[in-house]
């Protein structure tokens, strides 16, 4: 069906060309010596061919003639093969015959795409990177940076929503090894966001976090993902942080390109239950596959409470430390 539409659009288009002659500046065809042969240039009434198809053994001409097309200012063209004067003949507009040939030959075209003359220095260049970023110099830059990044977005929250002991053991209704991530976006509501919030500090369990991808604005811009978090976790809609300090939800609140990227999160709001976490280190994070092992997880789009959400996810998995969490609500 698709070709047969491509053929009706291109019949339209030829069915509008001049039916005697062929008018300057339109399309048509010219005989080549061998269909090995394509236009290397047109200058003027003056076509170059050139061999452009390649084989094993050198060319992959046929012995059989070809036909190339152009596009030309001149009704009649002079064809040059290899610096001489092969012939001067009328080039000949496109024909029905011509469009189905061209449509079933792009269906069984096929580019051989040539080797990359750099691709073993690349491949040196590549194991290079991977081994600064595993190296012990590179980590201990990548956790200086996200400790004054935490310093900076969040201060003294991060004593208050990253206790030691979640380090080490988390604490509740959830196991050590359990996770439930609430992804979110400045894009949402602010009100949809604060409502996650309000849920997540209801639950009290330090291994449900709410998760942004990046900051609000870029790297660049630290204030405004302060701002954002400020609006979502105040628990007085009223109150403005900068004349005075607001109380706040105790939430842990995170930014993780990672954490997206491993669970594939395409949009917000996003939920995730995760069974069997193991991370070699407490600092780095949870995404990163290399660092963090998981034995299962699920999976649940949709902008509903997340207390509803939890409990789809419950039937589903079987969890049962996550119908304890549930029985209180």
């Amino acid at each position: 069906m698709r070709r047969l539409f491509n053929q009706i659009i291109i019949a339209s288009s030829i069915a509008a060309l001049p039916s005697a002659g062929v008018a300057a500046n339109q399309g048509g065809f010219i005989d080549t010596p061998d269909s090995c042969y394509q236009v290397e240039r047109l200058e003027n009434d003056t076509v170059y061919l050139a061999i452009f198809q390649k084989g094993e053994g050198g060319n992959a001409c046929t012995g059989k003639p070809g036909r190339a097309f152009i596009k030309s200012t001149s009704d009649k063209v002079k064809i040059i093969v290899e610096g001489k004067l092969w012939k001067e003949m009328t080039f000949q507009p496109i024909s029905l015959p011509d469009v189905d040939a061209i449509i079933s030959k792009a269906g069984k075209a096929s580019i051989t795409i040539p080797a990359n003359s750099s691709e073993t220095s690349m491949k040196k260049e590549a194991e290079k990177l991977n081994s600064y970023y595993q190296s012990d110099e590179f980590q201990s830059h990548v956790k200086a940076e996200t400790e004054r990044i935490k310093r900076e977005v969040f201060g003294d929250a991060i004593e208050r929503y990253y206790p030691d002991e979640i380090k080490q053991a988390l604490s509740g209704k959830l196991g050590s090894d359990e996770r439930v991530y609430v992804f979110v976006s400045s894009s949402m509501p602010l009100q949809t966001v604060r409502n996650y919030a309000a849920s997540i500090s209801k639950f009290k369990e330090p291994g449900i976090m709410m998760v942004m991808r990046g900051f609000v604005g870029g790297m660049a811009k630290i204030r405004p993902t302060v701002d954002f978090t400020a609006q979502a976790l105040k628990t007085d809609p009223a109150c403005d942080p900068i004349a005075s300090e607001c109380e706040a939800l105790p939430v842990p609140f995170g930014v993780d390109p990672l954490l997206f990227r491993r669970y594939g999160i395409d949009r917000v709001p996003a939920v995730v239950y995760v069974k069997g976490m193991k991370k070699d280190d407490a600092e780095l994070s949870e995404g990163d596959n290399k660092n963090a092992s998981i034995t299962n997880y699920w999976l649940a789009y949709g902008d509903a409470k997340l207390e509803f959400i939890l409990d789809a996810i419950q039937k589903v998995s079987g969890s049962k430390s996550l119908g304890r969490l549930l029985e209180l609500y």
